[in-house]
């Protein structure tokens, strides 16, 4: 690994923590209360605070060079990577949102039809997983899918 590529990569990790210690700095302010020119110099105390995203996205269809192979094929290609996209977005959305604690994922194959992936990831949960099957890691963090023969099939609606 070249000096430049890892002096990059420290700088990066730097400016996370300090993105994330100025967030949680702002949150200490806005409930000091004294700063809207009350009288009191105390404050509200925080007892915890979680950042907590919501996302939802479509899954990206297989290669246009895999299109014309049959059916049970594209499905099983589709499916496995969607759970790769699933993973690898997992991944980065925690490392370059530091102060993200929870994401919740909704994983749609069309806007207009229910999600073939769903679920809540805590941050913790990240660090214990395992190194098995993509399918196994992700059900282990929290995500849930359907897979018949290998394809994804449609959750319903609860």
């Amino acid at each position: 690994m070249s000096l430049k590529l890892l002096l990059a990569r420290v700088i990066s990790r730097f400016s996370n923590f300090y993105k994330a210690h100025v967030f949680w700095r702002k949150i200490d302010r806005a409930l000091a209360l004294h700063q809207r020119g009350e009288v009191r110099s105390d404050g509200l105390q925080l007892i915890s605070a979680q950042a907590i995203l919501r996302i939802e996205w479509l899954a990206r269809s297989i290669h246009p060079w895999d299109r014309d192979l049959p059916t049970n094929v594209t499905d099983r290609l589709f499916a496995e990577q969607c759970l790769a996209d699933t993973d690898a977005a997992i991944n980065r959305l925690f490392a370059e949102v530091p102060i993200l604690n929870t994401i919740e994922i909704c994983v749609r194959r069309d806007s207009s039809r229910p999600p073939i992936l769903k679920g809540t990831v805590h941050r913790e949960l990240l660090t214990t997983r395992g190194h098995g099957p993509i399918g196994m890691r992700l059900r282990a963090i929290g995500i849930g899918f359907r897979l018949h023969d290998l394809c994804l099939e449609e959750i319903e609606a609860s």
